[in-house]
Formats: structure tokens, C-alpha cells, sequence
């Protein structure tokens, strides 16, 4: 029975009209996890079509154990989300550290020193997880929490879940969306809390791959003017595109506009489907979240 006073309510809950949770079997599960959000959306593969997203925001909880006693209640309570019935999984863990190693340089004996150069010394609680990106032919090394890890392997038993960092998502959805403007140089920002990812991709080839953590905009703006003119690229030869957790009227947006004057806000990726029941949502918010279905 479910404790109704104790229950998990998400931020965001939309379901489309053709989602059916009897057919958990036929969808692919794509998650997204980061230190203090869940996020997930259910995919009919087949059409690409987005059936049911759910945003979570955990806090408030012990740090000791904090993952596995917050997911353990969400199965418990939610109708579906926990169950062992997917035809896919993928997980995006979004976190602070990773690096990219050319597939010809990659050795798995050396993921602690591929980390080491960008994170320093790992903690027992760092688990080292990596994951082609296919586009470029490199290996994306990451560190995630080895609780939360493995309490996807354990409740995700019949299907191995297939684990992504959120650059995966991000690179091949730049790659992807880029392919019928090749010779445009294209700079996507991705937003939330305190952080900015930065993608650069020109004629189907990854430029640069970034994360920065910033408090002001004029920092934010200094970071990203600055990437610029290491790569030697004007600002009014770049198309720059905003997505995740912003808006037309914050702070970074109004202070980009100054600078870079081919700004505009994300759509949702071409080749994936949402319904009228998507239509309140702002298009760029989840775009980490939908182009999961592009490095999975």
C-alpha cells in the first residue's frame, strides 16, 4: 500500500494520450541523474515518439544513503517506473567530471589517470564508468556515485542498463541536429543550477566539449567568449543555440545577445515526436533528456 502522506510528487508529469503502461515491454526507459534531479521520459522507439516524462527534484535527505532509500520509495510507489520491464534502458548521469580520449589512445587500465588530470585523487564513493561516442570515435570517461550505480544494475536486472554521461547526449545530439547545416559553425549551450555545457561542432566534427561551473553572467559570458577566441572563431560567424533549465528573460540570455548575434532558444530534435500534451513545455528544457535516444 502506498503512504499517500510520505508520497514522491514530481515537479513535471505529462502523459501522452498513447502511452499505455501495460506496454512497458515495447519502450525504452531513458533517465537522467544528477546530484540533486531525476528525470525520465518512456520512447515508443519505433515512432520516436516521447509517451511520458517525469522531473524530480530530491533534497532535504541524510547524505549517507540519500540515492538508494529516495529511488527505493520512488519504485516502490510509482506505478511503473521501477519495474523490470523495459525493452531498453539507458541511464545519463550528469556530473562534473569527465574527459574525452581518442579511441586510438584509449586503455582501460588508464581510466583512473585519465580522471585524475580533470577530477585529482577519486573517493571510495567515485565509481569509473566509460562509453563511446560514436560520431567522433572517442571514449567519454566519467566518474558517477557507485551507490546510485549500483542500484540501477540491481533493479534493472533483464535488460543491462546502458550507461551514458550527459555530454554523450548532448555531442551526438549536436552532431545529429547539425547534419544538414554541415558548414555552420554551431555552438549549443546547455543550462542548470550553477553550470553551462558547452558543445562547438562544425562539418559533422566535435570542436570542443565543455563544462564550466559559474556564479554571475558576466563569468558565464567571459567563459564562453573566451573558448571563442581560443578557437579562433568570430562570434558573427557562429549559431548559438540555448537549451535546458533558462529563459528569454534571463540574465545569460540578455547578456549573450550582446555578443553573439545568431542566439536563438533549441527546438525539440527533428526526428522525435511530442504531442499536444507536450505543448506547455518550453521546447529547449529537455533536450539533454531527449537526445539520450541519440548516444544509447
Amino acid at each position: 500500500m502506498v503512504d499517500t502522506q510520505n508520497a514522491i510528487a514530481p515537479l513535471l508529469e505529462i502523459k501522452d494520450e498513447h502511452f499505455d503502461p501495460k506496454r512497458c515491454a515495447e519502450y525504452e526507459l531513458l533517465m537522467e541523474l544528477g546530484a540533486e534531479r531525476l528525470r525520465f521520459l518512456v520512447l515508443d522507439g519505433r515512432k520516436k515518439r516521447v509517451l511520458y516524462l517525469e522531473d524530480y527534484l530530491i533534497g532535504g535527505l541524510p547524505s549517507e544513503k540519500k540515492w538508494s532509500t529516495w529511488l527505493a520509495k520512488l519504485s516502490e510507489q510509482h506505478p511503473f517506473w521501477g519495474g523490470n520491464l523495459w525493452k531498453s534502458v539507458t541511464v545519463s548521469f550528469n556530473t562534473p567530471y569527465f574527459t574525452l580520449i581518442p579511441d586510438v589512445y584509449f586503455r582501460k587500465e588508464y581510466l583512473n589517470s585519465y580522471l585524475n588530470l580533470v577530477q585529482g585523487d577519486l573517493f571510495e564513493t567515485d565509481q569509473i564508468l566509460h562509453r563511446e561516442v560514436k560520431r567522433i570515435e572517442a571514449r567519454n570517461v566519467f566518474t558517477v556515485n557507485k551507490e546510485l550505480w549500483e542500484w540501477v544494475l540491481n533493479t534493472y536486472t533483464l535488460q543491462a542498463p546502458t550507461f551514458i554521461h550527459q555530454t554523450n547526449a548532448l555531442i551526438e545530439g549536436a552532431l545529429e541536429l547539425s547534419g544538414n547545416d554541415k558548414e555552420s559553425i554551431i555552438l549549443d549551450l546547455h543550462y542548470e543550477d550553477d553550470f553551462v555545457t558547452l558543445v562547438i561542432v562544425q562539418n559533422g566534427s566535435l570542436l570542443m566539449c565543455n563544462k564550466f561551473a559559474y556564479k554571475t553572467a558576466a563569468d558565464m559570458a567571459y567563459f564562453i567568449m573566451f573558448v571563442l577566441d581560443s578557437l579562433q572563431l568570430k562570434p558573427d560567424e557562429v549559431k548559438c543555440r540555448f537549451y535546458g533549465e533558462t529563459t528569454p528573460y534571463s540574465e545569460d540570455y540578455q547578456l549573450l545577445q550582446k555578443f553573439l548575434p545568431h542566439l536563438s532558444f533549441g527546438k525539440t530534435p527533428e526526428n522525435i515526436i511530442v504531442g499536444s500534451a507536450f505543448e506547455d513545455v518550453p521546447e529547449h528544457r529537455y533536450y539533454s533528456l531527449y537526445t539520450i535516444h541519440f548516444a544509447s
